[in-house]
């Protein structure tokens, strides 16, 4: 039974298994079990994961990599809106595929109740079906104690605001929207951060590029990144070679200096990558850069950036 308050148990840190199954390149078994057990040891209680990854295979993966390890040593993360019809995966939002998605998640993952469970990537067009089906289907698991908290994770600012005004969500997942590049989210941050409603970030990255720099073939929203992009992140790294700031340092710590944004959910296929991910909070940045850059326009003059 889950036994999990998002207000209380939230770490700092999570691991997101998307990129387990071929986002960019393809990922072994061993690396991704490798890299589920390099993040538990090294401060990373929490694995994310969803069927939609991989199409079930990011899950299986986790399960795997969870068999040895005491239930009360992890805290999971999974998401529900994928069933199949047919043998073809689909998204569906009605309370018998939501039911089935958690069964098969609970199988894949090996145990019997995960610690969060998200709606994954609503529409508004669905609002009808998740408000009067899907979401009571979560509370009913909830109060079952299949599931320890509900939230709802999407990269799509509309919907996140629809549906976070209309229902009593513990906590929610934020893909993207807010980041170095891209303070679209500052004023849905604040309101959140006023109602108590904690925050999981994930993209803080921008799925690439705050990563990689403006390097031919970088990513963007997981597409090329357009030349205005490119020049924008020219532009801050030119201030960051300037006060001696890593790219990644200034991207990560950005996203972490917002009151609302409770964890920090970042993707990583190999332990090399989780141990880089987390290295970058622990990087000096003088006040001095996160000045600059708002002199420079290249953030929000709003967005609260972190103390020297």
């Amino acid at each position: 039974m889950a036994n999990f308050s998002p207000l209380s148990s939230l770490p700092l840190f999570a691991l997101g298994t998307g990129s387990f199954r071929g986002l960019y390149r393809e990922v072994s078994d061993e690396d991704a079990i490798a890299t589920v057990h390099y993040a538990l040891d090294h401060q990373v209680p929490m694995i994310d994961s969803a069927p939609w990854y991989g199409a079930f295979q990011a899950e299986t993966l986790v399960g795997r990599a969870l068999k040895s390890r005491r239930r009360e040593g992890f805290i999971l993360s999974t998401k529900a809106c994928l069933w199949s019809e047919a043998g073809e995966a689909k998204r569906g939002y009605h309370r018998d595929q939501i039911l089935w998605s958690v069964e098969g998640s609970l199988k894949r993952l090996g145990v019997d109740a995960v610690d969060l469970l998200h709606i994954h990537d609503p529409l508004e067009a669905d609002a009808s079906v998740i408000l009067d089906e899907t979401y009571p289907t979560f509370a009913d698991l909830k109060a079952q104690g299949v599931i320890g908290a509900l939230g709802l994770g999407t990269g799509t600012m509309t919907a996140a605001q629809f549906f976070a005004e209309r229902l009593p969500l513990d906590c929610l997942m934020l893909a993207g929207r807010y980041t170095l590049l891209d303070q679209a989210a500052l004023p849905f941050l604040d309101s959140l951060h006023l109602r108590g409603i904690p925050v999981l970030s994930a993209g803080m990255y921008a799925t690439g590029i705050l990563a990689t720099g403006a390097v031919e073939g970088a990513k963007y929203n997981y597409s090329d990144a357009p030349h205005a992009i490119l020049a924008r992140v020219r532009r801050i790294e030119t201030l960051c070679h300037q006060h001696g700031v890593s790219l990644k340092a200034a991207a990560a710590q950005f996203v972490r200096a917002h009151p609302a944004i409770r964890t920090i959910v970042f993707g990583a296929e190999s332990a090399t990558q989780v141990a880089e991910s987390l290295s970058v909070f622990s990087e000096r940045i003088p006040a001095a850069f996160w000045h600059d850059l708002r002199q420079a326009a290249l953030i929000d003059p709003n967005a609260p950036t972190p103390r020297e």
